[in-house]
């Protein structure tokens, strides 16, 4: 397997526990693991969406895979992988500026979990376009 889709792969897997953990815990048991604030697009935790992307990109590394020179898989890898970024940005801002708690927020681990999943989430852009 080439080098960067073993990143792309290694942080998709990474975001799929982390996303589906949140998505779980929000989804169906009703709470937020963590007792920070949550933004919501439409109707749903963003967690969710966050889980559907990583998703989709660990299916496009492992297309890519099997298919090394599936040029659909490639362009498929690299715009969703500048969508996700895209997305995670937005909603960290949302939570660090947007999102008003009363009293003042504090995250569990240190940050807004936005800022981890873009983390996960510019690990897979920055080896999707080095990915040849």
């Amino acid at each position: 397997m080439n080098k960067n889709l073993v990143w792309i792969t290694g942080a998709s897997i990474a975001g799929i526990l982390f996303a589906g953990y949140l998505t779980f815990t929000k989804m169906i048991l009703g709470y937020c693991p963590l007792t920070e604030p949550c933004p919501f697009l439409w109707g749903y935790p963003v967690c969710v969406y966050g889980l559907i992307f990583f998703i989709a990109l660990l299916i496009s590394a492992l297309t890519l895979n099997a298919l090394p020179k599936d040029v659909i898989a490639k362009n498929m890898l690299k715009y969703l992988s500048v969508i996700s970024v895209l997305f995670a940005l937005y909603f960290m801002y949302q939570e660090l500026f947007v999102i008003t708690c009363a009293g003042g927020c504090s995250y569990s681990l240190g940050v807004p979990t936005c800022v981890y999943g873009l983390i996960f989430y510019l690990i897979i852009l920055y080896n999707s376009f080095k990915y040849k």
